[in-house]
Formats: structure tokens, C-alpha cells, sequence
């Protein structure tokens, strides 16, 4: 198991996005979460459109590190508040390219290399501009 330090705050919405992970997934994936809280709304990821009722952060599961896409992931929409995930099925990655510095890794399967991972971005362009 390889999970990473997170923002304060966050342990409850790791735990659901580990107790989510299918064993197919423990063994072979990477998993990103995006600790931007989104409002209630509409929404896309992955290709697919979502409407949401409550505010929510995001993860995204890797099934296939370093295959460059399109591959199956997933998505999970997380409420943080009270605790409901819901799962999307996709075939794309958040964007192609450097992830924003808001996404963080939190979970990658044990002797997954480095490259096979997105990259994140050190800071976010609002950072750069301070």
C-alpha cells in the first residue's frame, strides 16, 4: 500500500475513496483527489455529464498507469459532508497533460514506477499570480 500525506481535513474523504477501490484496482491503479470543493451543479468528467445536489470533490482512478488513453477509469464524486460517493465509469483522464496542483495522489499500487503516474503541477496558476 502506498497512500500519501494529506491536506488537513481530508482523512475521511481518503477513507472513502480506499474503501471504494476494487482489488483489481488495489493491484494495478493509481488514484488522484482533487481537494477543490465543487458546488451543487452541473458537471463533466471523463466524457461523462453529471448533475450534482450537494457540494463535492473529486477522484479520479487510473486503471491502467502509464497506458496513455483512452483506457477504462473511473470517477467517484465524493460529498464530504455527509459522506455519499458515487461512481462514473470513463475512458479519459481530468486533462491531458499536467494535472492542476489542487489534485494530490492518494493511493498507488505497490511497485507502480513513477513514470507510469500523471504528473501534478507544483503550484496553481492562482498561486503564481500572489
Amino acid at each position: 500500500m502506498n497512500k500519501t500525506a494529506n491536506p488537513e481535513g481530508f482523512e475521511a474523504v481518503d477513507a472513502l475513496v480506499l474503501e471504494r477501490l476494487t482489488d483489481e484496482e488495489r493491484k494495478r491503479s493509481a488514484v488522484y483527489l482533487d481537494a477543490r470543493l465543487r458546488p451543487p451543479g452541473r458537471g463533466a468528467f471523463g466524457g461523462q455529464e453529471i448533475e450534482a445536489d450537494h457540494n463535492y470533490v473529486v477522484a479520479f482512478i487510473d486503471q491502467r498507469p502509464g497506458a496513455n488513453w483512452m483506457h477504462p477509469c473511473r470517477y467517484l464524486l465524493i460529498d464530504p459532508a455527509g459522506g455519499a460517493v458515487t461512481s462514473i465509469a470513463a475512458n479519459r483522464p481530468p486533462v491531458f497533460g499536467v494535472l492542476p496542483a489542487t489534485w494530490r495522489v492518494v493511493w498507488r499500487s505497490q511497485n507502480l514506477e513513477d513514470w507510469r503516474l500523471i504528473p501534478v503541477a507544483a503550484t496553481s496558476p492562482e498561486q503564481n499570480e500572489r
